[in-house]
């Protein structure tokens, strides 16, 4: 068993291995191009100048060839008489007037020099990525990383206080696990974003201006965090959160308006009130994956072949595949007005419900696992749960209220 595991390791290191060294060509592929594209642009540039000087040479060479002609032409008494003598030296001098007409332009032209501007960003973006991507190490003993339908009991259950200061409420839209076990909540009434220890304190605040609608993590220590502009548009933020520090790195402006935001990879899911949006890149068109309405949040599986959206008011819980094609929605009684959804690293799928219920799905959402928390005042209006699998915490955020609630699973 143990030798199979081993060799199943070795095969798993060498295939991840092979997809670095992939995307490391593909990325010296990109530059390649980057480059190729900008030298081909330098040439056309400096033909372009080169063709401007060439033809302003040749104007005034042409110019002078003529006079010379025309003097030639007198001093060899081609011109008969004073009267065609004097018709010849009138029309070498409009010839000459015209010729230092070109010259005097010429000086009043600056000296044209290429220069080279780079754009700093992209060493910028570069130097501040820690490696090519994400690693992670999925199966292990059954103790330590339970499989994706292991059924979870709560050991115990912990409140925090979720305000800063003289805050006298706050209202928790979305949550997220971040490296080092660190925990990143976005509050729609303090349009914020506070980053939390592994003890749940606030280590930093962060003012959005606007209020946030949904995040995610999208590796590297990035966020896309998702702010409405008005009742029918969005823009996409991207911020990167390290050593407690929020840095703006991009942003992206959609035309319709959304309730919730999942990643896989450089996927990104849009959840709008009507339908669910796939946007393949960050830079690409979005298009309509399927429609639906009564959607509160939506999530996605681990290995990114099924994406689950819980449905306010049709009390359900639906399941996709990637082409929009639904697999399975479950009803369950216990499963009244599901208002958030979540899915571990590892597959676990856990929804929360607007009386306070947390329940737990089977990987594939065909069916309730167990329920993992029942109603309580203090968990209603869930609208965000995001699993920890370092630390075995799921931790609950309600759209009312002052707190988080930490539910310890085992």
């Amino acid at each position: 068993m143990r030798r199979k595991q081993q060799s199943n390791l070795e095969i798993s290191g060498k295939k991840v291995l092979g997809q670095i060294k992939t995307m490391r060509r593909d990325v010296n592929k990109a530059f390649d191009d980057l480059e190729a594209h900008t030298v081909a642009e330098l040439d056309k540039m400096k033909s372009s100048q080169e063709k401007r000087v060439q033809t302003d040479v040749g104007i005034i060479r042409d110019t002078m060839g003529h006079v010379q002609n025309m003097l030639d032409d007198i001093k060899e008494d081609k011109h008969k008489g004073e009267s065609s003598a004097f018709i010849s030296f009138k029309k070498c001098e409009e010839i000459l007037t015209q010729g230092q007409s070109t010259l005097r332009t010429m000086e009043m032209t600056t000296e044209v020099q290429l220069a080279f501007q780079p754009y700093t960003g992209i060493l910028d973006y570069l130097s501040s990525l820690e490696k090519l991507g994400e690693l992670s190490c999925t199966g292990g003993s059954a103790s330590s990383l339970p499989g994706p339908d292991h059924i979870f009991v709560k050991e115990n259950e912990t409140r925090y206080n979720a305000c800063l200061g003289n805050e006298y409420t706050c209202s928790i839209c979305d949550i997220c696990v971040l490296p080092r076990k660190q925990t990143l909540r976005a509050d729609c009434d303090n349009k914020s974003l506070r980053l939390l220890s592994d003890k749940f304190t606030i280590i930093s605040s962060h003012n959005l201006g606007k209020p946030p609608i949904s995040l995610c993590y999208v590796g590297n220590s990035e966020v896309a965090v998702a702010l409405g502009d008005d009742n029918s548009k969005c823009t996409i933020q991207y911020i990167r959160v390290k050593d407690g520090s929020f840095n703006y790195t991009e942003a992206r402006k959609l035309d319709h308006y959304c309730v919730s935001i999942a990643c896989h990879d450089d996927r990104l899911f849009v959840l709008s009130s009507d339908a669910l949006y796939l946007y393949p890149t960050r830079r690409s068109n979005g298009r309509v994956l399927h429609k639906l309405n009564n959607s509160e949040k939506c999530a996605v599986s681990p290995d990114g072949t099924k994406i689950f959206i819980s449905r306010l008011w049709k009390n359900s819980l639906t399941s996709l595949n990637l082409d929009g094609t639904v697999l399975h929605t479950l009803t369950d009684p216990k499963m009244k007005e599901p208002s958030a959804i979540h899915v571990s690293p590892t597959g676990h799928v856990f929804v929360g419900c607007n009386d306070g219920t947390v329940l737990q799905v089977s990987s594939d959402g065909t069916r309730k696992l167990t329920t993992i928390a029942g109603r309580e005042m203090t968990r209603q209006f869930i609208r965000a749960l995001c699993y920890n699998t370092n630390t075995g915490d799921l931790v609950v955020g309600c759209f009312v209220g002052k707190y988080i609630t930490v539910i310890k699973l085992k």
